[in-house]
């Protein structure tokens, strides 16, 4: 095939890493975890656009936000988060988060959530030899378990390092070797009624990892922090309904003892 000499050399966005030894630091997996709303509409038009949208119902003719008070306009938006109103309401409230210091395991927790959308961190044509190795807390405290980890991953880098370095290896194929418990970030895109849904999913402690209950609270923290209304739509004290209601249908994910909130309500 010929070549085109002339052509200028272009740069690519990711780091060139041939010979580069890998490097690994381990770090506890709740302590990296990150969850940062980083965009969300502003507060103030968005109350405007929930309550037109809500009192059109009923109106003769367009309804001015202007007619409103803050306080009225307030209690609109706690009326569509309690369930009181339109709750299509709530589909104008678009939320895009940055969820951080996660595992390939966590993040399939994130995109089985259909109702999101999802950019992932690359591992396609990115080197990965210097990520960080995400470990649960029961392995760190279990000392020759946590040793054999740390030599697992550091083994498979090893080998994914020397693979690409030959150049007969492309970071494709070579990144099938790692482990799962490397960090990633990604983004995460839905409106505020799914991320309701997200955090009753995930704050489940009796069938969810500690991770996913972190992950909810962070993102009860962060919906809360620019929409004080949304309170009557988050309890993170709930009892596990969804265990309650399975743990004796062969149907429910029995991971632990039941806690005190959730044994009262179960039927043996």
């Amino acid at each position: 095939m010929p070549q085109n000499l002339d052509l200028q050399p272009i740069n690519l966005p990711m780091a060139i890493r041939f010979d580069e030894r890998p490097t690994t630091k381990f770090v506890n997996s709740l302590d990296a975890l990150k969850l940062e709303l980083v965009d969300s509409p502003d507060p103030k038009t968005i109350r405007q656009a929930v309550y037109c949208f809500v009192k059109s119902t009923w109106a003769d003719k367009h309804v001015p936000y202007a007619e409103a008070s803050e306080a009225d306009l307030s209690k609109t938006m706690e009326d569509v988060f309690a369930g009181r109103a339109l709750p299509a309401a709530m589909e104008l409230i678009g939320l895009t988060f940055l969820v951080g210091g996660i595992d390939t395991q966590t993040v399939t927790h994130l995109i089985r959530h259909r109702a999101g959308s999802f950019a992932a961190q690359c591992t396609g044509d990115r080197w990965l030899s210097h990520e960080r190795s995400l470990v649960p807390g029961s392995i760190q405290n279990s000392p020759e378990f946590y040793e054999r980890w740390k030599n697992h991953v550091e083994d498979a880098k090893a080998l994914y390092v020397d693979m690409v370095d030959s150049k007969k290896i492309s970071l494709m194929d070579a990144r099938h070797i790692l482990p799962k418990c490397l960090e990633t970030f990604y983004y995460m895109r839905m409106n505020i009624r799914d991320a309701f849904m997200f955090i009753k999913q995930r704050q489940d402690k009796q069938i969810q990892p500690e991770e996913d209950n972190m992950l909810a609270a962070l993102m009860a923290r962060e919906i809360l922090r620019v929409f004080p209304e949304a309170h009557v739509a988050i309890n993170l004290r709930e009892p596990a309904w969804h265990y309650i209601k399975t743990f004796r249908n062969g149907t429910g994910t029995n991971l632990y003892w039941p806690d005190e909130d959730s044994e009262k309500h179960l039927t043996y």
